[in-house]
């Protein structure tokens, strides 16, 4: 009988020792595949592939986890792709920056076998400027629709043009069901009425929806037994201004953003008991119904049997400031306010005929007597009817316990804030606890929305808050 003799692989003198004390030290490694692989998907793709050189313990595990890939051109998505032998995709993020003619290759990288099974999926669509200009438009990329039953979250963003989606949809299209969907995010793009109601009705799980900037549709309705979040901005465009908004029946929603420089539009709330957060509602609000009290241009009226909204805690206004009488009406309106941001809109104060009647006098409201903690005042400036508004604040938030003043850069500084400080006799005021804080505004955007990510972060207690946003910068949020 023959036999084998094998002989070990021969080491360095301390090669041993270094590869034991090595894996004594990587404790990471010990974890079971599963675990390592939750934290590859997690990573970025271009990272999660870099955890090849880890140790041999990570090599094959790159290959088998689902993808999180990020995408700024095709040549890199197909690279990935290629690349990645099973795992399916967990994420896929695509901006595209080229050419219109070369946009329809989209669908060829969606039908790809590697993203099967995908649970996010965000395109975020700004062509070449000289492209956009020729007002050309391309269709919204339907095959991600072959996703329906795994999505969680989709998003789809347009800058300097706009996606289309086809009046009449393929049979597969409009009829494609979404029973995971919790993100839906639509931007600059162009969708009939009937084609966006009927994709609401079939998102089963949706939480959070933000609709920007769209065309295509004049009335929104929402109903919705599972939606928490709602954001919507209007757009100027000529085919299907957006000009009614109605929450017919949505049981859960708790919080509705809008864009504070409506354009005309009617907003309606019939059925939102649990809505607490509210803004952004400007004063150019041509008529809104919340349940049964109506605000028509800048005047209240008192319908039979009205009732405040109590259920509102957090509000954000864009209001002239040298009108108190606007913010007093909606105070009477939302009267267990807690915590109100005010974006002062300067360019309206020239709009406002006449002296406000309550500026400097005492005024008893439920709003301000029992529930006013915090109050932000973005944009200011330190004008005198800035200090006007402020002066009303502090003579009647009487639990008032802190003001923070988001100062322009333009007048920002220390001699300016110790100016104010005088100007506004800070220390003559209802609520003596009160804290008192002057920041530089940190969002240079030309809108007043709050961030996107905001809006789908229902975890965030304040998403009107921007003191510590890492994602102003974003171009697309």
């Amino acid at each position: 009988m023959d036999m084998v003799i094998t002989r070990s692989k021969r080491r360095r003198p301390g090669e041993e020792k270094e590869e034991d004390a090595e894996q004594a030290l990587d404790l990471i490694s010990r974890l079971p595949d599963d675990v390592l692989g939750d934290v590859i998907t997690l990573l970025p793709a271009a990272a999660g592939a870099r955890t090849q050189m880890l140790s041999r313990r990570w090599r094959p595990l790159w290959r088998s986890v689902p993808l999180n890939l990020e995408a700024e051109t095709f040549a890199t998505a197909n690279a990935i792709l290629r690349s990645h032998s099973g795992g399916g995709a967990r994420r896929f993020s695509l901006t595209w920056r080229e050419r219109l003619d070369d946009f329809p290759m989209v669908d060829d990288v969606l039908r790809r076998p590697g993203l099967d099974g995908l649970r996010e999926f965000e395109l975020r669509y700004c062509p070449l400027p000289i492209e956009a200009e020729s007002r050309r438009r391309n269709l919204a990329p339907l095959s991600v629709l072959r996703f329906s039953p795994t999505l969680r979250v989709l998003s789809i963003c347009c800058r300097c043009s706009r996606l289309e989606f086809p009046a009449e949809l393929p049979a597969a299209a409009a009829a494609a069901c979404f029973p995971c969907l919790e993100q839906l995010t639509l931007k600059g793009v162009v969708i009939s009425e009937s084609n966006l109601h009927g994709f609401l009705s079939r998102c089963l799980a949706l939480q959070s929806l933000v609709l920007q900037w769209n065309a295509g549709y004049r009335h929104l309705r929402i109903r919705s037994p599972t939606l928490r979040s709602l954001g919507i901005w209007a757009s100027t465009s000529n085919e299907g201004m957006l000009e009614q908004i109605t929450v017919e029946d949505a049981p859960l929603l708790e919080r509705f953003f809008l864009d504070g420089v409506l354009f005309g539009q009617q907003i309606q709330i019939m059925q939102a008991p649990k809505l607490n957060m509210l803004g952004y509602l400007a004063d150019c609000i041509s008529e809104s119904e919340f349940g049964i009290r109506v605000f028509k241009k800048m005047e209240f009226v008192s319908l039979p049997n009205t009732c405040p909204m109590r259920t509102v805690t957090t509000l954000a206004l864009n209001v002239a400031p040298d009108n108190p009488d606007v913010v007093i009406d909606f105070l009477k309106w939302f009267p267990c306010v807690e915590k109100l941001h005010v974006e002062l809109g300067h360019w309206k104060e020239r709009t406002v005929r006449g002296k406000s009647k309550n500026v400097g006098r005492r005024f008893s409201l439920e709003c301000l007597d029992e529930h006013l903690k915090m109050l932000v005042l973005k944009g200011y400036e330190g004008t005198g009817s800035e200090v006007s508004l402020v002066r009303f604040f502090l003579s009647n938030a009487r639990v008032l316990e802190s003001l923070t003043f988001l100062a322009d850069r333009r007048v920002w500084g220390t001699e300016w804030i110790a100016s104010q400080r005088m100007k506004l006799r800070l220390s003559s005021r209802a609520s003596p606890g009160a804290r008192f804080c002057f920041e530089l505004n940190p969002d240079r955007r030309s809108s007043n929305w709050p961030p996107m990510k905001h809006i789908h972060n229902l975890a965030l207690d304040d998403p009107f808050d921007i003191s510590s946003c890492t994602c102003l910068n974003d171009e697309f949020c």
